[in-house]
């Protein structure tokens, strides 16, 4: 399986998925999974999954016997132990937890002691040598060097390509391509992965690899001053430098320094070294890396718990606010309740001592008095605050939220 994974991938057990694959019929699983079966079954090749053979399910059927599912992959240096597969598994496949930051680490292809690491792949990795050519060379190099043969091609075809040239076609370019490719083929051998940008702006090399599920960043480069020219606007190393030119490859991981070109020892002679040291540094990353994820988890944690506790005050506040409001309002209705009763008893009292007043005289008779009665009344009642039931409004105490648990 590629380590060069999809961020949407989660973590799985690999005899989860393993006993997965060996659970029903591939014909039935890929049913569940919502794909063909030929399609589940180049995904959990692609995951390194051996599927059951032909007639393995027949087999059982019929009462014989079968091959049993085969066990899970010992972690490997840099690995965390884990698959990673695509999330429409999740239903049928559970999600694994990393492996914790105290380990255990050690496996069959593991060491617990990274001394003993070191020991190991050196004796596993052997000699290694720098082929003089590209014509065996690692998958990382394919596509630069497909698009250096069509340069070149075009630059043959006559002086109307004449610009078309090469990008890494010095003798510089060349030895950093050897020494990397020798690089990534050893690590290769020892089930690693590697990839490398080639840029044009700013020209050089982007190598990377990835120690089991660990990526370590590298880089090769001139050592020390160099001639240089201009290229398109930026300085680029003098493609006229020789091939003997001081190089060297730095890997910004603790406790590994840079490997130079010495007088007496030249990259050549260390990329065995190189590759261990890759190895060793991939594992041990990927332990320090265990510690920090859980470190950022858990505050990432604490950051989370603080947020939720202070949005927790937060309603809190607005709760007691929102209480607040409502006793502060049911305290001006039942004001606004007096304050309308008075109101009202002040114009029945207008019309009790209007009536006294108008019945000694001649110019207001009783029809044109009863009216005005009728109406200063029924204005009156609109005022009281128990006929016009105002008193509700403050009545009963009001509805407060609860207070959360």
């Amino acid at each position: 399986m590629s380590n060069w994974y999809r961020r949407n991938d989660y973590l799985a057990l690999p005899e989860d998925v393993i006993a997965f694959a060996w659970s029903a019929p591939m014909r039935d699983l890929a049913g569940r999974v919502g794909v063909s079966d030929v399609a589940l079954k180049k995904i959990l090749r692609k995951y390194g999954v051996t599927t059951p053979p032909q007639g393995h399910w027949n087999r059982i059927h019929a009462g014989r016997e079968v091959p049993a599912p085969p066990e899970p992959p010992a972690r490997c240096p840099g690995g965390h132990g884990r698959m990673l597969i695509d999330p429409k598994f999740e239903p049928f496949i559970p999600k694994a937890s990393p492996l914790p930051s105290s380990g255990p680490f050690a496996s069959a292809e593991v060491p617990n002691d990274l001394a003993e690491l070191r020991e190991r792949e050196t004796r596993l990795i052997g000699k290694v040598t720098v082929a003089k050519d590209m014509s065996r060379c690692h998958p990382a190099f394919k596509d630069i060097m497909r698009k250096e043969q069509r340069l070149r091609e075009k630059a043959a075809m006559g002086t109307w390509y004449s610009h078309y040239k090469p990008e890494f076609d010095n003798p510089v370019d060349q030895r950093q391509m050897r020494l990397l490719n020798a690089l990534f083929l050893v690590l290769a051998r020892r089930g690693h992965d590697a990839r490398d940008f080639a840029d044009q702006r700013p020209r050089g090399f982007r190598p990377e690899v990835m120690i089991g599920d660990t990526r370590l960043s590298l880089q090769i480069s001139i050592l020390g001053k160099h001639s240089t020219r201009m290229r398109y606007g930026e300085t680029v190393p003098d493609p006229a430098l020789p091939a003997s030119t001081p190089l060297f490859i730095r890997c910004n991981e603790p406790g590994l320094s840079a490997w130079e070109d010495e007088t007496d020892s030249k990259l050549e002679s260390r990329i065995a070294e190189i590759a261990v040291s890759l190895i060793v540094a991939g594992e041990a990353a990927f332990r320090r890396r265990l510690k920090e994820a859980e470190i950022r988890a858990e505050q990432e944690r604490l950051e989370r718990e603080q947020r939720e506790e202070e949005e927790r005050q937060e309603r809190e506040r607005q709760r007691l606010e929102h209480i607040h409001q409502l006793n502060k309002q049911r305290i001006a209705d039942l004001r606004l309740s007096g304050e309308m009763l008075r109101q009202s008893q002040d114009l029945r009292a207008l019309v009790a001592q209007v009536r006294n007043a108008v019945q000694q005289r001649d110019d207001i008779d009783n029809e044109r008095l009863a009216a005005w009665e009728v109406w200063a009344l029924k204005e009156a009642d609109k005022l009281d605050p128990i006929l016009s039931g105002q008193i509700m409004s403050h009545f009963d105490p009001p509805l407060v939220p609860a207070k959360e648990r």
